[in-house]
């Protein structure tokens, strides 16, 4: 007979408790595609040279933190801040007027993909493979 999973222990004032903060920086950081934009900086413009580098990028960053992210060299496996002002793209609805940076991470050689944070989750909003998303 298979092991019977045990039900989790209820605390025996019966007040519910609350977890923690988390701390995102100690987290590697989550990619996701669910917000990239149509169009020429899309995922799907890309030749299958650079969607195998994205994939090789996001491998390489599976088990570094974001705190250590930020420590690193930003041609290399970190990160750059990319003013709001300088993106040549359609700006998403969704975007509000508060942010005014975006990050860029390397995925192919000097090409950039970039995107936002929040929590530990970098959601790519564009791949600039031509180099002309933004001033660089």
């Amino acid at each position: 007979m298979a092991p019977r999973i045990k039900k989790p222990s209820r605390p025996a004032t019966g007040r519910i408790t609350v977890p923690a903060e988390i701390n995102y920086d100690e987290n590697p950081p989550i990619f996701s595609l669910e917000r990239l934009q149509e169009g020429r900086y899309c995922f799907s413009e890309m030749d299958d040279a650079h969607k195998a580098s994205f994939a090789e990028a996001i491998f390489k960053r599976r088990n570094i933190s974001w705190a250590e992210i930020k420590k690193l060299n930003r041609h290399k496996l970190g990160f750059e801040k990319i003013s709001r002002n300088s993106i040549g793209a359609p700006m998403p609805q969704f975007i509000t007027e508060d942010v005014d940076h975006f990050l860029a991470f390397r995925f192919s050689g000097m090409k950039p993909m970039v995107g936002y944070r929040s929590r530990d989750i970098f959601y790519v909003l564009w791949f600039d493979s031509s180099f002309d998303l933004y001033e660089h």
